[in-house]
């Protein structure tokens, strides 16, 4: 199938999808058939495709086959609230623990194979490091980008890291699962220290990742189980306010 056809199809799948609302949230393959102007057979194998993936489910009701939207899209409805709600629910959170370690604080999503930072909370030094708002990063690439990587399948991790052959990258990305957080030495900005951990949502899946930065010699830096202790109590404080 070549790319137009591919798009085409597409299209054809998301236009069914919209003739589904809450006054007809059902409809036999003839309804959809005489509503899109699609044969039955093309209306049939695209419903099939849909329904695979979830976005489709059929039921039986008086003997007929009724075809409508899947619980997939409670699921993400759902993902979509928490990254919309995530912003305002975290920056309390995030001044707080600038406040407590005089560090920039920093919250990052995934989107693809990079990482995104949406939100920042700046130090009260006079040198301020920190990625700038919509700064794109790889994932693979220093701590708040890497507690992203870390929590993805294998399977994920290897499609992202196909062009890699360090296996010392997989061993850390162990390790950053088994210890709830990463740090990183100069890899964004030289002479600074990055501190990361993950952010769950309230499906108990990573949802972000929030992370502090500051210089080397910074004092907070004498004791780093503290920043990560203050860095937890953040994120977790973040999870209770996305489940509601």
């Amino acid at each position: 199938m070549d790319k137009s056809s591919k798009n085409g199809s597409v299209e054809k799948a998301l236009n069914i999808l919209e003739f589904f609302n809450e006054r007809d949230p059902f409809y036999t393959l003839q309804q959809l058939s005489t509503e899109t102007g699609y044969p039955k057979t093309t209306l049939f194998r695209l419903l099939c495709s849909l329904e695979k993936f979830g976005y489709v489910r059929r039921i039986l009701k008086n003997g007929e086959i009724l075809f409508g939207l899947g619980w997939v899209f409670i699921e993400k409805a759902a993902l979509v609230k928490d990254q919309i709600n995530l912003k305002e629910l975290a920056r309390d959170e995030m001044i707080s623990l600038r406040n407590k370690t005089n560090l920039s604080v920093q919250l990052a999503l995934q989107d693809g194979k990079e990482a995104i930072y949406i939100e920042q909370i700046p130090s009260f030094q006079p040198i301020r490091i920190y990625p700038e708002i919509g700064k794109r990063v790889p994932l693979y690439s220093a701590a708040c980008p890497r507690v992203l990587l870390a929590y993805l399948s294998h399977r994920e991790q290897e499609g992202i890291l196909s062009d890699s052959k360090s296996n010392n990258l997989y061993q850390e990305l162990v390790r950053i699962r088994e210890k709830g957080f990463a740090v990183s030495k100069g890899e964004l900005a030289e002479g600074t220290i990055a501190m990361a951990v993950p952010v769950f949502d309230g499906q108990k899946e990573v949802i972000a990742s929030l992370s502090v930065i500051g210089l080397e010699h910074d004092h907070i830096f004498k004791d780093t189980k503290e920043v990560i202790i203050s860095l937890k109590i953040a994120s977790e404080a973040i999870t209770t306010k996305l489940q509601g």
